[in-house]
């Protein structure tokens, strides 16, 4: 489950951690449909990602350390070779196409993810 804390929305999706390098490397690479996945990094920085490989849009939302939305990326496009964030964040959570828009989460947003 991953609700805006700032709105109520919610939308019932599992996601997966990465956690490990292996995991954040692979990220949505490959994969055969869109999903949502969760990336944790060791220390707060600017965690540039690609979309090569992916075949589909995707939204990428970047966190900071108290699960505040610093940076969103919406329907990112596939075979993308470089997303730059601007600000530091220590989670990022790569989400299918358009769940930005149905969760409303918008810059600062908390969220929340059970």
């Amino acid at each position: 489950m991953i609700t805006n804390k700032a709105n109520g929305k919610k939308l019932n999706m599992y996601y997966e951690i990465a956690d490990t390098f292996e995991a954040r490397a692979s990220g949505l690479m490959f994969a055969p449909a869109p999903k949502c996945i969760l990336f944790k990094f060791e220390k707060i920085g600017n965690y540039p990602i690609h979309s090569l490989f992916v075949f589909f849009r995707f939204d990428a939302v970047y966190l900071d350390a108290n699960m505040r939305a610093v940076e969103i990326f919406e329907k990112v496009a596939p075979f993308k070779p470089l997303i730059s964030p601007k600000k530091g964040a220590l989670f990022l959570l790569e989400m299918p196409e358009n769940c930005v828009k149905k969760l409303g989460i918008k810059i600062g947003d908390k969220l929340e993810l059970k």
